[in-house]
């Protein structure tokens, strides 16, 4: 009579006679998917489109190029001629739209646009001016 093989011999036996495959934990694969859409503006057009903000992209509709405004920007209605205004403004002086909450601080966008020009005077180091 033989003596019985340990568990470990047995299994070591089997993975070199290649009946044992070694299953690794399930990894989910990461996938990343598309990039993030970002809004982009049309001054011109008072419209807004959601475009990857790894290019430069052009108005679908008049063809002049769409200025990148951010993840957190809200599209004002076309019709809302003082508020597009108010944004063009803004971004011309380098305010972008992106979520500010780790800057609890920072002052909030104006409201209108007779409160701009002062905003912007009083916030030359606000956390989502991209230039002074």
């Amino acid at each position: 009579m033989s003596k019985a093989m340990a568990k470990h011999d047995r299994m070591e036996l089997r993975k070199a006679l290649g009946n044992r495959v070694i299953q690794l934990p399930y990894v989910r694969p990461y996938l990343a998917g598309p990039d993030y859409l970002i809004a982009h503006a049309c001054f011109a057009c008072q419209k807004s489109w959601k475009r990857t903000g790894s290019t430069e992209h052009g108005c679908p509709e008049c063809g002049k190029p769409l200025a990148l405004m951010g993840r957190t920007f809200r599209t004002p209605k076309k019709r809302e001629n003082e508020q597009w205004e108010k944004l063009r403004k803004l971004w011309e002086a380098g305010f972008r739209f992106w979520s500010y909450r780790s800057f609890p601080e920072a002052e909030a966008y104006p409201d209108d646009l007779r409160e701009v020009d002062a905003w912007i005077a009083r916030n030359p180091k606000h956390p989502m001016r991209l230039k002074p």
